[in-house]
């Protein structure tokens, strides 16, 4: 079972009533993340992940991998440094030019820390190849960091120079096969967005650099953002804001709002596949494979679900991706409670839930010299989903407990439960999904 005071978690605290004149704090997901201690800023751009970030980001993670499995996608890594000269065969070194971080061997051979890796799989496929059609369709993917010099990092993770990212190249013998997998990559996307209840928008956009015959942005609607999207109050269709007023599908006036790109899914074609030479090998002869691929940012994404769910004092997350789904806060040291619900009877509370579907995933709050009340505040900043109390109630017979629910910034009102009231409360709240935690599940 895991202790609060065992968890790293440098918290900034600030004095009450002191007025903050940074300006490198530019959003609430960055100040709560930072004020919070679940990153540590190292460098501007560069972030550490602290252990309730990391758990986060590895639950978005297990549901990402999940999806994506149930669609046949396998799971690769490749390194994150990308030789320059496959780059420059397809055009794309000058091209991004300043927004590559490049490296050189004492060798004085040419790296760059790979934004994405488009290049590096065609260059696998052509290693290996010719690939026959009988192989074909499959759908590789990987989840590592990838790497910008951005000019102006702002935002905290929303836009930083290195960034956790899923990554997933799909290869085709024709472009209606290319067609076909990338509905049901779209598919697995909306079910990705669904689990976590965010309001994702699909917006077809221009293909840009990544080039390719079709493109979509996944947009998260949000103050923060800095894209933005034109939205039919009507109709429901959505496109990349423009100087129209109204919806080319149905003529009504258009609502435009601010939003963050959490995800880029992309038709390329033969893009890659002719200037690196990868050939799909059929019946009668031999041609230009068809790709396609489907990036979600992972740290960008856990930043954009703090920007949409959290107040400005407080975190709030899916259920399926806080930290930890439940902490326990018994009484304080020395009080007529303690003495009759002490450290050992607290830890037994914490075990019922652990063992009724929330294996891993509860937290024990044993800093017993602080009162309930300034434990609670504490708990609910963080945002767990769960909080359970053992106040008062807990010496009747049946002990009965406080359970604590994130309500967005409003003071939570608790609900009296016996240990039996709360397990079932609680199993109706995360709604059959797997709470379970482990490490970077590959279902």
């Amino acid at each position: 079972m895991r202790l609060i005071s065992q968890i790293f978690q440098p918290v900034v605290t600030i004095p009450k009533g002191a007025k903050i004149k940074n300006t490198e704090i530019t959003c609430k997901s960055q100040k709560l993340l930072l004020e919070c201690g679940l990153v540590r800023p190292t460098s501007a751009g560069l972030f550490t992940l602290l252990p309730l970030a990391r758990r986060a980001v590895t639950k978005i993670e297990n549901i990402i991998h999940r999806c994506l499995e149930e669609v046949g996608a396998q799971r690769i890594t490749l390194p994150c440094l990308t030789s320059a000269k496959l780059w420059a065969a397809s055009g794309r070194l000058d091209d991004v030019g300043p927004e590559l971080i490049k490296v050189e061997d004492r060798h004085g051979k040419k790296f760059l820390l790979a934004p994405t890796h488009e290049e590096a799989i065609a260059d696998l496929l052509a290693d290996v190849g010719p690939i026959s059609y009988k192989q074909l369709p499959f759908t590789l993917y990987q989840i590592g960091n990838k790497y910008r010099d951005e000019q102006r990092p702002k935002h905290g993770l929303l836009r930083a120079r290195e960034f956790s990212m899923m990554d997933a190249y799909s290869v085709h013998a024709s472009h209606s096969c290319a067609a076909d997998t990338y509905s049901a990559l779209t598919r697995a996307y909306t079910k990705i967005f669904r689990t976590l209840d965010l309001p994702v928008l699909r917006v077809q956009a221009p293909t840009g650099e990544m080039g390719g015959t079709l493109s979509h942005e996944w947009q998260l609607p949000s103050s923060a953002g800095e894209d933005t999207v034109a939205v039919c109050p009507s109709c429901s269709h959505t496109t990349l804001a423009n100087e129209t007023e109204e919806c080319a599908k149905c003529g009504k006036e258009i609502e435009r709002v601010n939003s963050i790109e959490v995800s880029h899914t992309f038709v390329l074609g033969t893009r890659y596949s002719e200037p690196l030479q990868v050939n799909c090998v059929g019946p009668d002869s031999s041609a230009p494979l068809h790709m396609g691929c489907y990036g979600i940012g992972i740290t960008r994404l856990l930043a954009a679900i703090l920007e949409v769910l959290s107040s400005d004092k407080s975190m709030r997350w899916p259920i399926e991706v806080a930290p930890y789904s439940a902490v326990v806060i018994g009484p304080k040291e020395g009080s007529k409670e303690w003495l009759k619900h002490d450290f050992d009877r607290v830890l037994g509370v914490a075990q019922r839930i652990h063992e009724n579907g929330y294996r891993g995933d509860v937290l024990v709050d044993d800093r017993h010299g602080l009162t309930i009340g300034k434990r609670l505040m504490m708990a609910d900043r963080i945002g767990y989903p769960f909080i359970i109390v053992c106040g008062k109630s807990a010496l009747e017979t049946p002990p009965r407990y406080e359970l604590y629910r994130s309500t967005g910034g409003e003071a939570p009102t608790p609900q009296l439960l016996t240990i039996d009231e709360l397990l079932t409360v609680m199993n109706e709240r995360k709604n059959n999904i797997n709470i379970e935690y482990r490490e970077n599940v590959v279902v």
